[in-house]
């Protein structure tokens, strides 16, 4: 039988294999230190799934070399010469390779879970190491450098396990139980607030945020009322405070009520935006905690195993530049420099990003909040390091140091039902169970604009001092799905026509939702081309400008709602009950089966580029549609809008039986009596209750929905219904807290 592979390829894979393993591992440690933070910057899924190739693969790699050096040199008698004294000192460096960088940990939160099988991995590769090396004793000419690497490999491998540790579920719940009382919590907020005063506008030299706006210039775009902000080393410290008080929200943790009161109290004297960057920073501490060795790293045991590893790093190489180095092949002696300078480089890297970071930045603060501190004779030296950090803070403002994703995903009901794919295409999907892939090519992605948090805020904000001494009313807002809206509208509170649309104790969830959502997108489209207020007369241009706000917050909204219920079932879980998926196939079914989906174009255009603009789709998701996009993608909208009007006469309820009335697809009787009630309000009053119809759906999921989902979603660039679940604890809506 002739042997598959050449003896060309055998040979060169011979002389190599050691050499490619560890410069390949290497380069991926290189590869994630950079990578990783952008895991939380973006939701592309090229970036993420290069991202988890990556994280795997250094492992396999570290973990496969190792095991090849031992293989190929473990025989008693083969470290025989310099040279393999040199290659057996490489082994220590994949240890050092597997401790990983600090900026990636975990990929999910369930590899925390497993640390016990990284304890494990610790031990087996340390001993296999050892036993590597110890074959090269006595004559072993680099044992000094050798060992220190070896040292500093066990403290990083250490460092890694510790950190999963710390941030598996159990763990994490004990040590988040002795928390501050809020005696301690009142005195630093107090400290806090003489140290960090809010500012005026003309005192503040940074822009309050670098988010779109939106083409409109209206009242709710900026805080008119309030001139005073926060400047980014407030932001950060309060993020810290906030952090580490109400971090045990995260794994169920009750909290006393007086200190919810508190910070509500204070998030009523901010701006939307400054609100909005703290919950940002806040987030990007859970972030650390649950995927990063930051944990770990900001105390001073582990600040002297950090300098001890970096310091055994640097030695080693120092000592390996005055070794005379005879017998070594030059080859191996340059892919040693190779190894020692990205050793040292990568220390250096994440000496920087430790330094420099939120946490060591807000813990910085919080030690100066120490009135003793201002009394001591490094005064100067103090004052050097707040200018440096807050230096270094105004450098985080680009896009690229931005600390989520900043956008909003988008998932229409109607265009999903009017462009699924057919043909050979579409029957290959559903037959292998991956209608997902389809819908990610259906979602959308907006960037999240200043106006929209702005109006979300200040909806909260208002409900929130309305709840605070009412109990009951606040357990009614955070279970409402529009009711509260309707009920306390002047004009809608004595229609009793509207109750059955905003009742969510008497249909499932997501129902409900599906009504509103579909009733938004037809009057989004109907009335896109039209003036808002056509045939009223009766507001000027900037209500009507306004009504114009309103209608992009409810469509953003709408679709970002089905999204979470489509896409995101982690979040929703809370909602879903034995009989979604099959409600939801009804749905979709019935809508499916009356729509022509098989337009003229789509006959013309061969599969492969059908399949090919998909695939494209699918691997750019997470990225902002372009205005060429979102254009396309209204123009598809707006042809399923006339669709749905066009099968009306369908849903007519005299022409139905009664056990259609009981299915799912009787929603969509429903939903043109909706859309009919709605046309009934004039532009402005009717843009304005659908989106606050939307606040209270985006507000009911963010309380009720398990608090590990959210931060599931950190490690993928993160959802906008986590800061609203963060601002609303924030605000006194917490489920968590209890009196004292």
């Amino acid at each position: 039988m002739v042997n598959p592979i050449p003896e060309f390829v055998k040979n060169v894979w011979s002389k190599w294999d050691i050499r490619c393993v560890v410069l390949t591992s290497l380069l991926l440690q290189i590869t994630l230190i950079f990578l990783a933070p952008f895991r939380k910057r973006t939701r592309n899924s090229m970036v993420l799934v290069l991202l988890w190739f990556t994280y795997l693969f250094a492992d396999y790699t570290a973990n496969y070399g190792v095991g090849l050096i031992s293989n190929k040199y473990g025989d008693e008698g083969t470290f025989n010469s310099n040279n393999g004294f040199l290659i057996a000192f490489w082994a220590p460096f994949l240890l050092l390779h597997l401790g990983g960088p600090d900026t990636i940990t975990a990929f999910s939160l369930e590899d925390n879970e497993l640390w016990l099988r990284h304890m494990l991995g610790l031990i087996v590769q340390v001993c296999l190491t050892a036993y590597v090396f110890l074959l090269t004793l006595p004559a072993n000419t680099f044992w000094l450098p050798t060992t220190l690497i070896f040292l500093a490999g066990i403290i990083k491998f250490a460092e890694r396990t510790r950190s999963l540790q710390l941030a598996s579920i159990k763990n994490f719940q004990q040590s988040s139980l002795p928390n501050q009382s809020f005696e301690i919590f009142s005195e630093n907020i107090k400290k806090f607030r003489e140290k960090f005063p809010l500012v005026k506008d003309e005192e503040l030299n940074t822009s309050s945020r670098t988010m779109p706006e939106q083409a409109h210039t209206t009242s709710i775009q900026m805080d008119k009322h309030k001139k005073e902000h926060l400047d980014d080393a407030g932001v950060v410290t309060l993020a810290f405070l906030l952090f580490n008080k109400f971090q045990g929200l995260i794994v169920d943790k009750l909290i006393e009520m007086n200190s919810g009161y508190l910070i509500t109290d204070y998030f009523n004297q901010l701006t939307a935006i400054d609100a909005l960057r703290v919950v940002e920073v806040e987030l990007n501490f859970i972030y650390e905690a649950f995927y990063t060795k930051a944990s770990l790293l900001h105390n001073k045991v582990s600040f002297f195993f950090r300098f001890l590893s970096v310091s055994s790093v640097v030695v080693a190489f120092v000592l390996f530049v005055f070794d005379q180095k005879h017998g070594c092949k030059e080859l191996d002696v340059r892919v040693t420099y190779i190894l020692l300078y990205g050793a040292v480089a990568l220390d250096v890297a994440s000496f920087f990003r430790l330094i420099f970071s939120d946490h060591t930045t807000a813990s910085y603060n919080i030690k100066v909040l120490d009135r003793s501190y201002e009394k001591d004779n490094f005064k100067c030296i103090r004052k050097l390091c707040t200018f440096i950090f807050r230096c270094f803070l105004k450098l985080r403002r680009p896009k690229w140091y931005r600390r989520w994703s900043e956008s909003i995903s988008g998932f229409n009901f109607l265009s999903y039902c009017a462009h699924k794919k057919k043909g050979w295409v579409g029957r290959t999907i559903d037959c292998i169970g991956a209608r997902w892939l389809e819908q990610w090519a259906h979602e959308e992605k907006n960037a999240l604009c200043q106006e929209l948090w702005i109006f979300i805020f200040k909806e909260l904000q208002r409900k929130s001092q309305v709840a605070r001494d009412d109990t009951t009313a606040r357990s009614r807002i955070l279970s409402s799905g529009g009711k509260w809206v309707i009920q306390n509208d002047e004009i809608l509170q004595k229609d009793e026509k509207w109750i059955k649309f905003v009742d969510i104790t008497s249909d499932p969830f997501e129902r409900n939702m599906i009504r509103w959502h579909i009733a938004t997108t037809l009057l989004f489209y109907e009335d896109e081309d039209v003036d808002i207020e056509q045939g009223s007369g009766n507001f000027d241009h900037e209500n009507d400008e306004e009504a114009k706000l309103h209608r992009d917050f409810s469509k953003l909204l709408s679709d970002y709602m089905l999204y979470l219920l489509v896409m995101q079932p982690t979040i929703m879980s809370t909602f879903y009950d034995f009989e979604f998926e099959e409600r939801w196939e009804g749905y979709y079914g019935f809508i499916d089966g009356h729509f022509d989906t098989r337009r003229e174009k789509d006959k013309t255009n061969p599969s492969i580029n059908r399949i090919y603009e998909s695939t494209k789709k699918l691997f750019t998701r997470g990225n902002p549609s372009s205005e060429v996009a979102r254009e396309k993608t209204n123009k598809k909208l707006k042809e399923a809008c006339n669709k749905f009007y066009s099968i009306r006469p369908v849903f007519d309820i005299d022409n139905m039986n009664t056990s259609f009335i009981t299915s799912p697809p009787f929603i969509f009787c429903h939903v043109y009596e909706l859309t009919d009630l709605l046309k009934e309000l004039k532009g402005t009053h009717k843009w304005k209750i659908i989106a606050q119809v939307w606040v209270e759906f985006l507000s009911n999921v963010a309380t009720n929905c398990a608090s590990l989902s959210h931060v599931q979603q950190l490690g993928k660039g993160g959802e906008f219904i986590s800061l609203v679940w963060l601002l609303m604890t924030h605000l006194g809506f917490g489920k968590q807290f209890r009196e004292i």
